[in-house]
């Protein structure tokens, strides 16, 4: 004989019992069902993809598209950044920058391009007495280099010569146009302190701290020819300059002119004696002359080989060139 109402208590437990392992099961159910796919956007370089996935991290999107990074290459957002549906993945190829740091050269690759953040992607501190180019607030252009260079200072002394002064005096036995040096300079010296800049051990910059005289300089004096009038065979010549030249002997044959000589000047006056060819530049075509040892002439002809103080004497024969020669001689420019 059973007891009234134990056969429904023991219903009631187990249908309490079935309610949470119902309840279980569609949560499950819920939790699989809520696994599905984003939809992602990669923008990578040069070219862009689109693609549904269940990657759950960027890293896992990039490995996934077979997008492999290589050092400094920039991705936002992070890699460790969890998968949100219609993410746009930008990934940034770096490039390499050259930085000189303590005498080496070497590339940073990096997405960056303003100066500070390369050094820092480099791992490099400028110390305080550090120059950078460009400065560390400057943007870089294509193929330009960075350069941190250590600055030193350093004291350098070196001696200078002073010019001396050139003190001319009138001589009147000395022909205008002429000068002798009656007595050399000597110059002076001096003794200047530099501070000097450097900058990876090569000088930039100096800046003069103190000077000292060693030596005073001592001036030059010159004579300065005045005379316009000289006597030659008892004869008084009356001149505006004088010049020291060196003069060739020639005569109009062909030892002296070349086969194809045809005895006439460049100016078209015969060639003869009295008659000398000279560097217009020097002593215009035209001009009377009186050339010592020679006598009186007139610039008449040029050469190429006759340049600066150089003159050549006409000669009517050949055998008075050859006695002529060269020599050192006057000219005297007439009035």
């Amino acid at each position: 004989m059973r007891k009234p109402g134990l056969v429904e208590s023991k219903r009631h437990l187990v249908g309490l019992a079935i309610i949470p392992v119902a309840a279980l099961g569609a949560m499950c159910v819920g939790v699989i069902s809520g696994l599905g796919t984003y939809d992602i956007t990669v923008s990578a370089w040069d070219r862009e993809i689109s693609l549904s996935t269940q990657a759950a991290t960027v890293a896992d999107v990039l490995a996934a598209v077979n997008i492999s990074l290589s050092p400094g290459d920039k991705v936002e957002p992070s890699l460790d950044t969890p998968v949100e549906d219609g993410m746009e993945i930008r990934v940034e190829r770096a490039t390499p920058v050259f930085v000189r740091f303590r005498g080496r050269t070497f590339p940073v690759f990096t997405t960056e391009d303003q100066v500070s953040q390369i050094l820092s992607a480099a791992h490099i501190q400028p110390e305080p007495d550090d120059v950078v180019y460009p400065g560390l607030d400057e943007t870089i252009a294509g193929g330009e280099i960075i350069r941190v260079a250590k600055v030193t200072f350093g004291e350098v002394t070196e001696e200078q010569e002073i010019a001396f002064d050139v003190q001319r005096r009138e001589d009147s036995s000395l022909e205008a146009g002429l000068s002798r040096v009656y007595k050399s300079g000597v110059p002076g010296l001096v003794q200047v302190i530099y501070q000097v800049k450097y900058e990876d051990g090569v000088e930039v910059s100096r800046e003069e701290k103190a000077r000292k005289i060693v030596r005073d300089p001592s001036p030059q004096i010159l004579l300065v020819g005045s005379a316009q009038e000289v006597s030659r065979g008892g004869r008084n010549i009356r001149f505006e300059r004088a010049l020291e030249v060196t003069a060739t002997a020639y005569c109009p044959c062909a030892k002296c002119c070349g086969p194809t000589a045809v005895g006439m000047t460049s100016t078209g006056v015969p060639a003869a004696r009295g008659v000398i060819a000279v560097d217009p530049r020097i002593i215009p075509l035209g001009t009377r002359v009186y050339v010592d040892g020679y006598g009186e002439a007139v610039a008449a002809d040029v050469g190429s080989a006759i340049k600066g103080h150089k003159i050549d004497v006409c000669f009517d024969t050949h055998e008075e060139a050859l006695a002529w020669g060269v020599k050192k001689t006057k000219v005297y420019i007439l009035r």
